[in-house]
């Protein structure tokens, strides 16, 4: 499923955006984010493509140890070479223990990240604060 998200991404999505609209095409100016199961894809797409994103925010969501240690044998230098690692889960969410094992394994393996846990759950509220944060922290002056 990750791998079929990364592919649609990058060789369909992107190039048509960036053909079509005036973007900023390099990875400096590229954040990738999403919440839930939008935001494990976009952590797995961001950590296949270190050369394609240089932001990453994951909203309420995770990678397991078993699919990193699987598919990213460079992870601490890719993960590190990003411009920032945000993740944000909220302290009621059913995803909570998840979030906190993935954090758990990036202090392990010294991956640089940010974090913020917040109260509430597994809602729209919730990702919708995240993504203001977002937007917030990306397109500053």
């Amino acid at each position: 499923m990750y791998q079929v998200f990364v592919k649609e991404l990058t060789q369909s999505i992107m190039p048509y955006v960036e053909s079509n609209y005036r973007t900023i095409n390099n990875r400096d100016s590229r954040a990738i984010a999403g919440f839930s199961r939008g935001g494990g894809q976009s952590m797995f797409t961001a950590f296949s493509c270190p050369d394609k994103f240089g932001w990453l925010e994951s909203y309420s969501a995770y990678l397991t140890p078993e699919v990193i240690d699987a598919y990213f044998p460079n992870i601490v230098k890719d993960a590190n070479s990003l411009n920032s690692l945000w993740m944000c889960v909220g302290t009621s969410d059913f995803l909570y223990n998840d979030v906190v094992r993935n954090k758990r394994y990036f202090d392990d393996k010294a991956i640089k990240y940010q974090a913020e846990e917040r109260g509430g759950s597994h809602i729209w509220m919730h990702a919708r604060y995240c993504l203001a944060n977002s937007l917030r922290r990306l397109f500053r002056k």
